[in-house]
């Protein structure tokens, strides 16, 4: 994949990961015996992922402007978490894979500091 092209879907997939969170959150928050930890933990994670995706926007002027995308929920907490950890072992091969083709050392640090 291009460089280009890399970071256009390092950042699709990181806003997925918000939207995916944040309806996760809502869900299994007041159905769930543990709701209110599962909730602070989706609603953590889609705030860090957040913060990431601004931090990306900077590195390369590239639009990270968030709008809500529709997400299905899981049907289990446990469904979910598998879900999400596939979802992370994708965007950790897309950051070094970004990380790899990145020639510029400020760059590579900050995507260092993310993986």
């Amino acid at each position: 994949m291009k460089l280009k092209e890399l970071i256009r879907v390092t950042i699709n997939t990181e806003m997925e990961a918000v939207s995916a969170y944040e309806v996760e959150a809502e869900t299994f928050g007041p159905a769930h015996k543990f709701g209110a930890e599962v909730s602070a933990l989706y609603t953590r994670l889609a705030m860090e992922k957040r913060a990431r995706l601004k931090v990306m926007g900077g590195f390369f002027k590239e639009g990270t402007g968030f709008r809500k995308r529709h997400t299905e929920p899981a049907r289990s907490v446990e469904a979910s978490l598998r879900t999400n950890v596939s979802r992370s072992e994708k965007s950790l091969v897309l950051y070094a894979d970004l990380y790899t083709q990145l020639t510029k050392q400020v760059f590579r640090d900050g995507i260092s500091v993310m993986l």
